[in-house]
C-alpha cells in the first residue's frame, strides 16, 4: 500500500489549478444551485444571463481570493460534507484510486470528485487521472444520444414494415370476407331449397296417408321410400354446408381478431416511437448541450422529474442500467426490482414505499409481485403505470405517462404544449 506523508489541511479552491475549475463547477453543482448563489451574492446584471454565462461567472470566481469564492468553497463542502468526511480518513493514494474508480462504476462522481482533488494526499498522476476521466464522460454522453438516435431510426423503419404488413393482412381480409359472403350466400340458397323439399315431402305423406287406403298403395309405398332416400341425401348436404358455413365464419372471425390486433400494435408502436422520439428531442433541444457537462445536463429544467424516485418492477436486468441512466438524466431517482427472479418479496414491499411511480412491464413479472404491486398502489394511491412489454421505447413514454399524473414542476403541462 502507497502511504503519502499527511498534510496539515485540504486544498482549497482558488489553490487549485485553473484546469479545475470549470470540471467542478460543472460537475458538482447543478443550475439551480448556480442560480440561487448568484441571486444570496446580489450581484447587478442588465439582462437575464444565459447557461453559459452563469456557468463561465462562477469559474471566474473559483479562481479568485475573495468573498464569492469564499461563499461558494463552504457550499460545496456543506453539500458534500459526509463524503469529505468519508475522505478525511484515508490516507492512501491506493485506497482514494479505488473509491474514484468505484465512483466512476456507479456513476455518482459529483462529490467524490470534489472530495478527491482537494484532498491532503492525492497525487499529481491521480488528479490528471481523474481530471481525464470527467472529461471523457462528456464524451461519453454524446456518445448515448447518437445510439438513442439510431435506435430511433431502427423504429421508424419497423414502423414502416408494420404498416405494410397490416395493409397487407386488411386486404386479404377483405377478399376473405367477401369470399365467405358468397358461400353464405349459397348456403341460404341450398337451405332455401331444402325447406322446399320438406315441404313438399309434407304434403306427399299427406297423399301417402290418403292413398293407402286405395289399392295402389304398394306402388306408392315404393315412391315414399324413394322420395325418403332423397330427402336424406338432400339433408345430409344441408349439414355438410353447415359444417361449411360454420368454418368459414369462424375463419373471417380469426382473420378480423388479426387485424385488430395488428392495429393495436401498430398504434402502440406508433405511441412508443412518439414518446421516444419526443424524449430525444428534450435532451437535443437544449440550450446548454455543447457547453455543460454529463451532471449538468442530468439536471436540465427541459425535463424535470423534480427528484421523483421511479421504481421498475420485472422485465430484463440488463436494461435496467439504461432505465436508471434515462431517469437520472430527467433529475429523478430510479429503483430496479427484478420481479422475484432472484429479489425477494420482502424487499419489494420495503422499496413500495420510496416510490413516487411504480412502472411494470407486462411480458416479464410474476404473478405475485404484480398482485401485490397493484394492491399497494391501490390502497395508498401510488401511481402504477402498465407497459406492454420491456423495452426503452416503452419506458419512455411510461416515464412521460408518470410525468402527466404528478407534475410539481409543470414538467407534464410543458410536454402536453408541445
Amino acid at each position: 500500500m502507497n502511504l503519502l506523508k499527511r498534510q496539515s489541511q485540504r486544498t482549497k479552491l482558488h489553490q487549485l489549478d485553473d484546469r479545475f475549475h470549470c470540471s467542478l463547477i460543472g460537475t458538482c453543482l447543478t443550475l439551480k444551485e448556480l442560480r440561487r448563489l448568484y441571486r444570496k451574492l446580489k450581484f447587478i446584471t442588465k439582462s437575464p444571463l444565459t447557461d453559459h454565462d452563469l456557468h463561465r461567472i462562477f469559474v471566474g470566481i473559483a479562481g479568485e481570493t475573495s468573498y464569492a469564492n469564499r461563499r461558494l468553497q463552504k457550499y460545496i463542502d456543506e453539500k458534500y460534507q459526509r463524503i469529505i468526511k468519508q475522505f478525511s480518513k484515508v490516507q492512501s493514494v491506493d485506497v482514494l484510486e479505488t473509491l474514484w474508480q468505484e465512483a466512476l462504476e456507479k456513476g455518482e462522481v459529483a462529490g467524490v470528485y470534489w472530495a478527491l482533488v482537494t484532498h491532503p494526499d492525492v497525487t499529481d498522476a491521480l488528479l490528471n487521472k481523474a481530471y481525464g476521466d470527467i472529461h471523457m464522460l462528456s464524451h461519453l454522453s454524446g456518445a448515448s444520444v447518437r445510439v438513442d438516435m439510431q435506435e430511433l431510426s431502427i423504429l421508424r423503419r419497423r414502423t414502416k414494415v408494420l404498416e405494410k404488413e397490416i395493409a397487407d393482412a386488411f386486404v386479404e381480409s377483405q377478399s376473405r370476407l367477401k369470399e365467405k359472403d358468397k358461400i353464405i350466400h349459397t348456403l341460404k340458397s341450398r337451405l332455401t331449397s331444402v325447406e322446399k323439399v320438406e315441404s313438399q315431402l309434407e304434403k306427399i305423406q299427406t297423399q301417402r296417408e290418403t292413398l293407402e287406403k286405395e289399392p295402389v298403395i304398394a306402388q306408392l309405398r315404393k315412391e315414399i321410400k324413394e322420395l325418403f332416400t332423397k330427402l336424406s341425401v338432400e339433408q345430409e348436404r344441408g349439414k355438410r354446408m353447415e359444417k361449411e358455413l360454420e368454418y368459414w365464419q369462424s375463419f373471417a372471425l380469426a382473420y378480423e381478431e388479426r387485424h385488430l390486433t395488428l392495429e393495436q400494435r401498430l398504434t402502440q408502436t406508433l405511441q412508443e416511437c412518439d414518446a421516444l422520439e419526443l424524449s430525444l428531442s428534450r435532451v437535443l433541444s437544449a440550450d446548454c448541450s455543447k457547453s455543460c457537462s454529463v451532471e449538468q445536463k442530468k439536471s436540465c429544467t427541459n425535463t424535470d422529474l423534480c427528484g421523483r424516485c421511479i421504481l421498475f418492477v420485472g422485465g430484463r436486468t440488463a436494461q435496467s442500467k439504461h432505465f436508471r441512466h434515462l431517469v437520472e438524466q430527467y433529475n429523478g431517482r430510479f429503483i430496479y426490482h427484478d420481479g422475484g427472479r432472484e429479489d425477494g418479496s420482502f424487499r419489494l414491499g420495503s422499496i413500495l414505499s420510496q416510490a413516487d411511480a411504480v412502472l411494470c412491464p407486462l411480458d416479464c413479472i410474476s404473478h405475485d409481485a404484480m398482485n401485490k404491486i397493484k394492491r399497494y398502489c391501490e390502497h395508498n394511491t401510488k401511481q402504477l403505470v402498465m407497459m406492454p412489454r420491456s423495452s426503452l421505447s416503452a419506458f419512455v413514454k411510461g416515464l412521460n405517462v408518470s410525468l402527466f399524473w404528478h407534475d410539481p414542476c409543470g414538467v407534464g403541462r410543458a410536454v402536453l404544449q408541445s
